[in-house]
């Protein structure tokens, strides 16, 4: 054969090779280079710390004296390798929050570290922190609050200078910036140099936020925005970390709709940022110690966050010492290697890809294309299919709960619906997702009940535009182990929760150690438990046999028999509420009235002592520190719940032991509010 191809031959080549490099058609909109880069980042961290930490607030008025900003022990190095071993990426710091405290010492007010005894006024916590995260390898990004509840001029243009200047100090003086933050939260009432008043503001307007944007611009061409009117990610519409299963990078904010789930014909790319905290609240507040969210809760909120096209914004409020909570820092690792393990080996690794049509043939767009794990390749069909099926066959069976899949963004977004199927004795049978299989974008992971398979099927049965997958992997994830949760409710039914649907919660009743022999819990008919006795649970993994850590609880007489002694039905009304085993249900006692509670047991009791558990609500008020209890009008016991307002567990008193059938609980004092709330209420009694 010659060596030398003819003219005519040749132009054929050239005419095929180039048919074969043409990539789709872009779908707009399409993300930036930063963007991108933005969400391949998919988690990073919070950090809340400020005169709000050492004042026990969430939103500063703007009058608390900044000499009250006094950490004892601050140490950045811990908290940037505490979010490093919890896999985040960066740190996101609140430098300014609403009450106009600045972390830096700012040269445009006094209201600032300059003026607290930390560090003799010499510190700089912005630097401090900006150099841990080099040091640690984070990138780095800061929060400045719009609104500022101290400075005298706020709501006038005076304070927009003021705003301006100072976000130029923190654009320029603290390295490299991933992504700038400006809140939500604008105007109200604030102490405003001691006007204390409330200031109203266009938002959209007074800030000038397009000015905003071509000094960030200028100053950190790297760098998202979030808030304002010149954001390039958007709030994803809670504060509770999750985004819909259906979720459009594209959004307008001009027409309204849904930022958990974007807009499927939206003319801007805004992809979503998940903010959350590892407690109730924002900043430390030692009353919430024992309520950090559950590992479950967490893993849940990574597939519902990261695994629905959206990035996690996980917030760490920083403890009065100046470090993260040793329990939060705990949680946060224990949470990062529960994803690790979950996601740990991509069962396609060696899988063959087939497909109903690739892109004009070429190899290029190939649908083995969406298994070989590189990001800028891609399986691609014809211009004129919207729609096709890849079938994915592994080299042998394989238990696979997890399927992760991500389309080529930069092309844009383009799936709507699809569906996943897995082949059983010959016969494709349907994936059971708890979840709707819409949208996909960047990244969606689905979680469903363990097959057995070698072969999956994934149908995208409408796209806005031809295919583009990048990438499709599949795992089996272990079961999540966690101790379970009893409760009784005031039906007397005892509730055993687990974090993971794929356990098998086994339970005793007669004090023994429970095991794969034990009854099996079901939780859609909770057993019930109309007296006194103990229940012991365990999670077991069905496939492997490992177990759970083994959950104990003590019931005292059932609530249900109990009944409130006076007062008008308003007056009563939800009172059942203290008896319900959900310590986030209370009663508060009437308004103006005598703070007491009369309840009346249903029979007589040797009675022991009693429990109470205030409204463990984030915002609640009416926490009774001090107390006094009688047994049929006669005094047995008075005290106080010592550091319940920072610890509102349930609190357990005892006392001799005194026959009776009615109980008064009488509180003394409260903190917060004048009306008693009671989450819980139960007895202690001597009888068998």
């Amino acid at each position: 054969m010659s060596k030398h191809l003819t003219p005519l031959l040749a132009g054929a080549l050239l005419l095929f090779s180039c048919r074969q490099a043409a990539p789709p058609d872009p779908v707009y909109p399409i993300p930036t280079r930063n963007q991108i880069e933005w969400q391949k980042m998919e988690n990073y961290a919070f950090v809340h710390f400020g005169l709000n930490t050492f004042n026990d607030l969430e939103w500063g008025y703007g009058d608390t004296p900044a000499s009250t900003f006094n950490p004892t022990d601050l140490d950045c190095d811990q908290w940037a390798r505490t979010i490093k071993a919890a896999g985040l990426k960066g740190v996101m710091l609140t430098a300014k929050h609403h009450d106009g405290f600045c972390l830096w010492p700012s040269k445009y007010t006094e209201y600032s570290v300059k003026n607290s005894p930390w560090k003799e006024g010499k510190g700089d916590m912005v630097k401090e922190l900006s150099e841990a995260c080099r040091r640690h390898g984070l990138k780095f990004g800061i929060y400045l609050s719009p609104w500022d509840r101290n400075h005298a001029e706020y709501g006038r243009p005076e304070y927009v200078t003021y705003f301006h200047n100072q976000m130029e100090e923190l654009l320029t003086g603290y390295g490299d910036l991933f992504e700038y933050w400006f809140d939500g939260a604008n105007g109200g009432d604030g102490w405003y140099g001691g006007a204390n008043e409330k200031r109203s503001i266009d938002a959209r307007t007074y800030y000038r936020y397009e000015d905003a944007r071509k000094t960030i611009n200028r100053l950190q061409p790297e760098a998202v925005i979030f808030g304002g009117t010149c954001a390039d990610i958007r709030w994803i519409g809670n504060e509770q970390g999750w985004a819909a299963e259906t979720n459009w990078a594209m959004f307008d904010d001009h027409k309204g709709g849904e930022p958990t789930e974007g807009m499927q014909d939206g003319q801007t790319w805004l992809p979503g940022e998940c903010d959350v905290s590892i407690r109730p609240g924002w900043f430390y507040h030692p009353r919430e110690d024992h309520q950090l969210r559950s590992l479950s809760h967490l893993v849940d909120l990574y597939y519902r966050s990261v695994g629905h096209n959206s990035n996690l914004l996980l917030n760490f409020p920083v403890a009065l010492n100046g470090k993260i909570h040793p329990a939060d820092s705990a949680r946060a690792v224990e949470w990062r290697r529960t994803i690790d393990a979950e996601l740990a080996t991509n069962l396609l690794r060696k899988a063959e890809a087939s497909a109903d049509n690739h892109r004009g043939g070429s190899r290029r767009y190939a649908p083995d294309k969406a298994v070989d794990g590189k990001w800028d390749t891609y399986w691609a069909t014809d211009d004129s299919v919207h729609h096709g099926c890849i079938t994915l066959t592994l080299p042998q069976k394989e238990h696979i709960n997890r399927l992760l899949i991500q389309e080529h963004i930069p092309l844009g977004q383009r799936v709507i619906s699809f569906s996943v199927e897995y082949l059983a004795d010959g016969k494709w049978l349907p994936v059971d997702t708890p979840e709707k299989t819409t949208t996909v974008g960047y990244k969606r992971i689905l979680r469903f009940p363990t097959v057995e398979t070698d072969q999956m099927r994934i149908c995208f049965d409408k796209s806005r535009g031809p295919l583009c997958i990048n990438n499709i992997e599949a795992f089996c994830a272990p079961v999540l182990l966690e101790e379970p949760a009893i409760t009784r409710d005031g039906a007397d039914r005892v509730i055993i929760t687990s974090g993971d649907r794929e356990s098998a919660i086994y339970y005793t009743t007669d004090g023994t150690t429970p095991s794969a022999s034990s009854l099996r819990y079901d939780p859609s008919h909770p057993f019930v438990m109309p007296g006194k006795g103990q229940v012991k649970a365990v999670n077991i993994d069905p496939v492997t046999g490992r177990q759970s850590a083994v959950a104990v609880k003590r019931f005292d007489i059932p609530a249900s028999r109990f009944t409130l002694k006076g007062g008008n039905r308003e007056q009563t009304r939800g009172y059942k509420a203290m008896f319900d085993g959900n310590g986030y249900t209370a009663y508060y006692l009437p308004a103006g009235a005598k703070q007491e509670v009369v309840i009346d047991l249903g029979g007589t009791y040797r009675l022991r002592g009693f429990t109470y558990t205030p409204d463990q609500n984030r915002w609640a008020s009416g926490v009774i520190t001090r107390f006094e209890l009688y047994v049929d009008n006669r005094p047995v016991a008075a005290g106080e719940f010592s550091n319940i307002k920072n610890n509102p567990i349930e609190q357990t008193v005892t006392f001799n032991p005194v026959k009776g059938r009615t109980v008064k609980l009488v509180a003394t004092d409260l903190a917060g509010g004048s009306r008693a709330g009671i989450g819980e209420f139960s007895v202690l009694t001597d009888e068998d």
